[in-house]
């Protein structure tokens, strides 16, 4: 069993879930999938940061699990007979987020990654257990806010804020010190590693090295995000997008025994990654934070034994090659796919307005999160944009600022945002709505001071520091160049709409498919789609039926 380890008050109420204890039944199971090995203390079955890790289940002994941070390292986890190592990382493949450490001579079966894999798809009962306690483990780590990787940064930073926000979409732990905030963590890790504040956002990772203002890229690099090489890598299915639709249409075929890889440039989740609250979505009456759906559909997606790549950013797509297609990566990678599905969703709108760029992450957000919460706790906000996304914001923001002004250019709400949403604003006490409005003027230096906006023909500067852009839809299809048709907006054109004098095929296209056989788009790219997270859901998973029947043909 697990020891007394003091877990974070998020996850104390379910250690029996964290810390499973596996019976002699469960054990002779897994003997089929691992080999039967014993240790002596003080040996280290893992290290932090160490890549391609084994699942350790103990049988006699016991094994510490150990963190490095900024007061040290300290054990987090104390695993005992019947209880095993690993979490959500180690499923995919990715950097171990602690330590593991004999404690006492132990004996236990060793399972390696591959044939975790298989365990986790071939034994449903032993599968829930194992997958409910990895993703647990990744919750409570994440709460644990003395290890892991450092950030040293500031609220007044938008390089901070987009570290933050990537560490935060992509589920890993970091603890955040704030030069404002923490000063005196702040300080001495600024002099332990030789940086000045001119320096932050630096990033230090648990093998003590350090970066300044990296990429996402870099970061996912630095900490053991991103994937191993994918050069040269052929697959049956390319997923470009991993929001709901790309998600759900990975789940299914990778459940259906293709090889498939998931490609993203930011996170998992999409849009609908950033919602504080989806209460729409069938099946989730009380609602789901985004982030929360983004998380089980990539665990989901992990165990069907799909690759899901972030922060990989697909640069072109070749369709003038036999029988596949050609995938151009932004570190000059390349990959191959029988069969391609687009799911790159869409990006709101920026407003035409003079320096918005310098203010975005400094007054100016495209998502609300807690984060972003913080920065503009007990303070007056504006969000522009009348649909779903624009609504969830508001009523998320209004628990957290002064006051949430609404302002939308039409004459209000109802043509574009759902009732429940609106009735839950029209109950705000500090939500107030600002009909034939539009700000046409950002003001202040080096942060957002305030704004102008124009409320019904009268112009007036607004004292409002924080504003939150929800406006309306444009296509990521900039990477597809002239490989398939578009509309005359951008969005990729499908089925019926898609055919004209240049298909090659006796058939028509699938419902789901482009105009060139073998590429299928899905959700909010997709032309005429449905803006709505069931919808981009369902049409991930039916693309995965004619694409099979396409893979057939060839």
């Amino acid at each position: 069993m697990a020891t007394d380890i003091k877990l974070p008050p998020i996850a104390e109420n379910r250690r029996h879930q964290i810390f499973p204890t596996l019976n002699e039944a469960q054990f002779n199971l897994l003997m089929h999938y691992g080999e039967l090995r014993q240790y002596k203390a003080g040996d280290v079955l893992f290290t932090e940061g160490e890549r391609h890790i084994s699942m350790y289940v103990i049988l006699s002994g016991r094994i510490d699990i150990i963190r490095n941070g900024y007061k040290g390292p300290h054990v987090i986890a104390s695993h005992g007979p019947g209880v095993f190592t690993g979490e959500v990382g180690t499923l995919a493949g990715r950097a171990a987020i602690a330590t593991g450490c004999v404690a006492e001579d132990c004996e236990v079966i060793v399972i390696n990654e591959s044939s975790l894999r298989t365990l986790v798809v071939s034994e449903a009962d032993l599968s829930e257990t194992i997958m409910r306690a990895f993703i647990l483990r990744r919750v409570a780590f994440i709460a644990d806010e003395n290890g892991g990787v450092m950030l040293i940064g500031s609220q007044a930073s938008a390089a901070t804020l987009r570290l933050r926000e990537f560490l935060s979409r992509n589920a890993h732990p970091v603890a955040y010190f704030d030069v404002v905030s923490h000063p005196e963590e702040a300080k001495t890790l600024l002099d332990k590693y030789g940086m000045t504040v001119e320096d932050i956002p630096f990033v230090i990772n648990a093998q003590s090295k350090a970066i300044v203002n990296p990429t996402t890229r870099e970061l996912a690099d630095l900490i053991g995000l991103s994937p191993d090489s994918l050069d040269g890598k052929q697959y049956d299915v390319v997923v470009v997008g991993a929001g709901p639709a790309g998600l759900a249409s990975a789940v299914y075929a990778a459940s259906e025994g293709l090889n498939v890889i998931v490609l993203d440039a930011k996170a998992p989740g999409g849009q609908a990654g950033s919602s504080s609250k989806i209460e729409n979505y069938f099946g989730f009456p009380t609602g789901i934070s985004g982030q929360a759906l983004a998380g089980r559909g990539i665990s989901q997606a992990r165990k069907f034994g799909a690759e899901v790549a972030v922060p990989i950013e697909v640069k072109r797509l070749i369709c003038n090659v036999e029988k596949a297609f050609e995938i151009l990566l932004d570190n000059g990678e390349q990959i191959t796919a029988r069969s391609v599905v687009i799911a790159t969703g869409a990006r709101y709108r920026k407003p035409l307005l003079n320096g918005i760029e310098n203010f975005e992450g400094r007054g100016i957000y495209y998502g609300a999160s807690f984060m972003e919460a913080n920065i503009c706790s007990k303070q007056e906000v504006v969000v522009n944009g009348g649909g779903n996304s624009a609504g969830q914001a508001a009523v998320f923001l209004a628990g957290h600022a002064s006051h949430v002004h609404i302002i939308v250019r039409g004459s209000g709400l109802a043509a574009s945002m759902s009732h429940y949403l609106i009735q839950r604003i029209e109950a705000s006490p500090n939500i107030t709505l600002h009909v034939n409005t539009e700000i046409i003027e950002l003001i202040g230096d080096t942060n957002l001071s305030s704004i102008k906006w124009n409320e019904n023909a009268r112009v007036e500067e607004v004292p409002i520091s924080h504003v939150f852009l929800f406006l309306g839809a444009e296509p990521n299809t900039a990477w597809l160049g002239d490989c398939i048709h578009l509309d005359k907006n951008g969005f990729v054109l499908t089925g019926h709409d898609a055919a004209d004098a240049d298909w090659p095929l006796e058939r028509a296209p699938y419902f789901l498919e482009t105009s060139r056989p073998g590429i299928f788009a899905v959700g909010d790219v997709r032309s005429a789609s449905v803006k709505r997270v069931a919808a981009a859901v369902g049409e991930g998973s039916a693309a995965i039926q004619t694409l099979h029947a396409y893979l057939a043909s060839q």
